[in-house]
């Protein structure tokens, strides 16, 4: 039992190794990206909604395994009347009773297994939570890093186009290129205008996502650094399939899990608790009465409860409580094909956004780049035509825009990738 979880521990310390060195390569950014997820964290209604629901019900533990309280009774009997007389009988006496119930054995116990899973499902609900709120501020940074990113590529390309346009209108006054070429690069350089109209839409989009996620006011002044894809440390994209092999197939202490499970041992309890409801309960009874005109006595009782009706009481909520969990049973193993789908498809988007990457940042950009510059001396002496600069040049734009898109993709599933492996709750 001990290897296979040193060999799940091992599998998340080589799967968590790259996200630790991409935040030691970009302190700016990561420190960006840890304050922000701190805010968003402290902001967020609904996690603590949570943290007062599992407070309550950690609460409720010792109040649901105590006895019930004790009754105490004071009174006064055989007065004579008319006149309601205290000294005139031996009968008259003032009574003190003090009665205690107790439930049948194994009743309280049950009771507080129950309310202690209750708590440890709402305790999981919290860490839940706010993983999800830190894979949400991950996802929107990263794809405000991405929108920063483009808008910056953009301004390179419009420069380059700027180029383009100077060196076809240059050879269209001397007659050596037509006017369709330096009006193409015009349009051209049209169709960067509206995309980044687009992209300072999607940054504004962005940025008021983030502010309401962090409840913040005024006016935005966070700094965004545009992403580096070919910074990225190799660890990021270069674990092959060897370090995704060696990752566990299942998540057996994820909190969801630990939600679902705590559910089930909830609804067994509260069926033990309705099992044990039929059993008799009894009360011990002590009474003292005190006589003006006699003797005081004592009187000591045990009492029983009959369950005479559990059939169609206690039995048929047993009943309903044993079918609660066997649906908490179903919903905890649909959880569980849920949680290792999600971690299968997180590290297959980490191996392809690892290959992707290294494809762009290695092969692509720098192919694109220089066929860039390739078509550019031709142009220049009149061997290529302007439509293949055009080409040329939106191929290496594209490029950039791909490898930028897919670091920051993969860098948020390697944020989903630890927030399923890791033990602890955020980054």
């Amino acid at each position: 039992m001990q290897i296979p979880l040193l060999r799940a521990a091992v599998a998340v310390a080589v799967l968590l190794s790259p996200v630790r060195a991409a935040a030691q390569a970009s302190p700016a950014g990561d420190t960006t990206l840890a304050r922000i997820t701190a805010e968003a964290i402290a902001a967020n209604p609904s996690l603590s909604a949570s943290r007062a629901v599992a407070r309550a019900a950690a609460a409720r533990v010792r109040p649901a395994g105590s006895l019930p309280d004790p009754m105490l009774s004071i009174g006064v009997m055989d007065l004579t009347l008319p006149r309601f007389g205290f000294h005139e009988s031996d009968f008259t006496e003032v009574d003190v009773e003090l009665g205690q119930e107790f439930p049948w054995p194994g009743t309280l116990g049950a009771r507080t297994r129950a309310a202690q899973a209750g708590a440890r499902a709402r305790a999981a609900d919290v860490s839940v939570r706010r993983r999800e709120v830190i894979l949400r501020t991950a996802e929107l940074y990263y794809r405000l890093k991405y929108v920063v990113t483009a808008r910056e590529t953009l301004l390179q390309q419009r420069m380059l186009l700027a180029t383009a346009v100077e060196i076809s209108t240059t050879r269209y006054a001397t007659a050596s290129a037509p006017q369709s070429d330096p009006l193409q690069a015009r349009v051209a350089l049209a169709r960067l205008d509206t995309e980044e109209a687009e992209l300072v839409a999607q940054e504004a989009k962005l940025r008021a996502e983030l502010k309401a996620l962090r409840k913040a006011s005024g006016a935005d002044g966070m700094r965004i650094e545009p992403l580096r894809p070919d910074a990225v440390p190799a660890g990021v994209h270069a674990q092959g399939d060897s370090s995704l092999a060696a990752a566990p197939d299942s998540l057996p202490n994820h909190p969801r899990l630990a939600a679902r499970r705590a559910a089930v041992e909830a609804a067994e309890q509260t069926a033990r608790v309705e099992q044990l409801a039929g059993r008799p309960d009894f009360t011990v009874t002590s009474r003292y009465g005190a006589r003006p005109l006699g003797s005081d006595f004592f009187s000591a009782f045990v009492g029983v409860r009959l369950p005479v009706w559990s059939g169609r009481k206690q039995g048929r909520l047993a009943e309903a409580a044993r079918a609660e969990a066997d649906a908490a049973r179903a919903a905890e193993a649909q959880e569980t094909a849920a949680l290792n789908a999600d971690l299968r498809s997180t590290l297959a988007d980490v191996q392809s956004g690892a290959t992707r990457l290294r494809l762009l940042t290695g092969q692509v950009i720098p192919a694109a780049q220089a066929t860039v510059d390739a078509t550019l001396r031709g142009y220049r002496v009149g061997q290529v035509e302007f439509l293949t600069v055009l080409a040329a040049e939106d191929s290496r734009y594209r490029a950039e825009l791909d490898a930028a898109l897919v670091a920051a993709e993969h860098l948020t599933h390697l944020v989903m990738l630890q927030q399923l492996l890791s033990p602890e709750d955020g980054l």
